[in-house]
This record gives C-alpha cells, structure tokens and sequence, in this order.
C-alpha cells in the first residue's frame, strides 16, 4: 500500500497535511516502523516532509463506527426514523437533541444511539423549554453519556467554556459571526451589546484587525463564563468585558464606537436609543430580529424610522438571512451605516 513515510518530529505537521487535502486513507490506521511513521494513502502524490513509498507490510483495518440509522434500525420503525430531525446542534462535546412528541418515550434509546455514533459527543440532552426570560436561558435534561451540561466550544480558532443552562448561546450563529469578521477594518473600534459568554467579542477579536472589542452584558453567569473566556484565549489585551444593563453602562463610556453588535434577536431596536449616541458617524451597527420573509421590508423601514425619530438617519447597506428560527421566520440582520 502507498504510504507517507516520515520522522517522528515530522509527523504531526505530515499528518495535518494529509487531512487537509484529503490524501489520508479513511479504513487503514497508521503504522510505527523501526523510528518511522507511514501513513496509508488514497493516491500517489508529493506529500512535504515526507517520503512517498509503496510498502511491503498491512496496515490495520480502523474499526468503524456504526451510523446512527444502523444503531436503530432494529429499534425503531421506518416512519419513527423519519420523524427524527435531520441535523441537531452540537455544542463542544455536547448535543443538544430534538425529540418529536411521538418519540419521547423512545428518547433515551435514541440518545445512546448519537452517543455511539459520535465519537466526539460525550453528553446527550434534550431541550426541556426553549430560551426565555430576561436572559434568554434554557432548560435541557441530560439523556446519556457524562452527567454535565458543561462544555467547551471551538470556533474559529476559539475556545468558549459554556453551560447551557447559564448562558444564551448558539452554535450556528458561527458563520454570522465570521461574516461580521469579514467587514471590520484594521485599527476598529468595536462595542458587542448583549455579548453573553463573549462569542462575537472572542470571535470577531481573534479573527480580524479590531484595535478593540468591548462587551456588555448583564446575566452575572454569562459575564463570570466571558471573563473565563477572554483569560483561556490570553485575549486580554484586545477585549474587555463589562457587567451591566446595556442602559445604564453605554452613557458613561466617554467615546464612540466604528461597530456595533446588538446580537439580541427580540426587542433589539428597543435599544437603538441607547446604541446609536455611541457610534461614530458613517459607522456601522448589526441590528437583528426574527422575521418572516414577506416582514423583512417592513421591520427596515420601521427601523429607518426609530433612527431618524433619534435624530440619527441611516442607510440600510444589507440584510443577511442567518439561520431559521422556525418554519418560515428567520433570524435577520441588518447591516446599517449611521449617516449622523
């Protein structure tokens, strides 16, 4: 079999290659040979810090793991199977399931079975009431696997210490977040209203040329799980995070801001009265709100018209469609430059 042939000191990076262009043979396991590491490959190439060569031994067969339709085909029918969602959340080692009313009695059964089938999983729960009060938490019941609703999440390049009881978060708000990466210019200024566990702070910090990020929020568990956050990801010098009611702290910060984030999809321009005297002029705020399609015309102009009112008239650069909250609402952002 064709193989990577290379150093031990070298392995790790060979490795990481292979990954990323998908050169390394998904049935066979690696092989340690007199001080050398092979890699089973899927084809011939030019692999750097490695030696291509056709060996003479077997590599191990990697024992696969069953899917999870495999795993309850014999316990469950054709038509339970289908009412199982497609996708569920996964929030760093823990996946947070979806039961139809017609399956909780075979919950248990089906949570052991994304357990197995998931060799990154360690806990299984189910949401017991969706978010809800002043700090949008929620309640989930723990079905299998380790006995905590505590984890730590990986996002770009993140660590994020979480529990899902404590603090609102969303795993698929992911690629929202990198979108706002994408348009913050080198030296911004940056304020994240409502920032929870410091997601977008965390996030927008490591992956863009921001000078600084500042949060605010007011759920003492979300701020002490932020604090944690900003010190694992040694982001101290570039984020800072401040407890308290958005109201009562942005009119004692003495200057402006080029960005703001208002990631609280219910009620956000409730409080563009308290955003829109901290943005700088020609700056930009990331207003969201969950809507139905055909709402989504209206919801801007009823915008335009609490910011003029304020005495602040905007221009509405985008809206961006960035997950689905149920059958036909959407979680929407609004990109909006403040023009004074």
């Amino acid at each position: 079999m064709l193989a990577a042939e290379t150093e031990l000191q070298r392995a790790e990076k060979v490795k990481n290659y292979l990954l990323q262009h998908k050169l390394l043979h998904p049935d066979y396991l690696l092989v340690k040979e007199m001080g050398l590491i092979y890699f089973p490959l899927v084809k011939k190439t030019k692999v750097p810090g490695a030696k291509v060569v056709e060996t003479t031994f077997s590599f191990p067969t990697r024992k696969k793991t069953p899917s999870f339709v495999e795993l309850l085909k014999h316990k469950l029918n054709k038509e339970e199977l289908e009412l199982i969602p497609k996708s569920q959340e996964i929030v760093g080692k823990i996946l947070i399931l979806e039961i139809p009313p017609k399956l909780e009695k075979k919950e248990k059964i089906i949570a052991e079975a994304y357990l197995k089938a998931h060799r990154n999983i360690e806990t299984v729960v189910k949401k017991e009431r969706m978010h809800e009060g002043i700090f949008r938490t929620r309640k989930v019941k723990i079905l299998a696997g380790k006995l905590t609703k505590e984890t730590i999440h990986l996002e770009s390049g993140v660590q994020l210490k979480l529990h899902l009881e404590k603090t609102y978060f969303s795993a698929r708000l992911g690629h929202e977040r990198l979108r706002i990466v994408q348009q913050i210019k080198k030296g911004e200024e940056v304020l994240v209203m409502f920032s929870g566990a410091g997601p977008y702070p965390l996030v927008l910090a490591r992956n863009s040329s921001a000078k600084k990020i500042i949060g605010v929020e007011v759920n003492p568990w979300a701020h002490y799980y932020g604090q944690q956050n900003v010190m694992l990801n040694k982001l101290e010098q570039k984020v800072t995070l401040i407890h308290g009611d958005v109201r009562e702290v942005l009119p004692d910060l003495k200057y402006k801001f080029d960005r703001i984030v208002m990631p609280l999809p219910k009620t956000g321009e409730e409080f563009l009265d308290v955003a829109l005297p901290k943005i700088k002029v020609g700056g930009v705020v990331h207003l969201y709100a969950f809507l139905k399609e055909e709402e989504i015309k209206a919801y801007g102009e009823k915008v335009k018209l609490i910011c003029s009112r304020l005495k602040h008239p905007i221009k509405i650069l985008r809206t961006a469609l960035c997950g689905q909250f149920s059958p036909r609402t959407f979680r929407v952002c609004f990109d909006i430059k403040v023009l004074k």
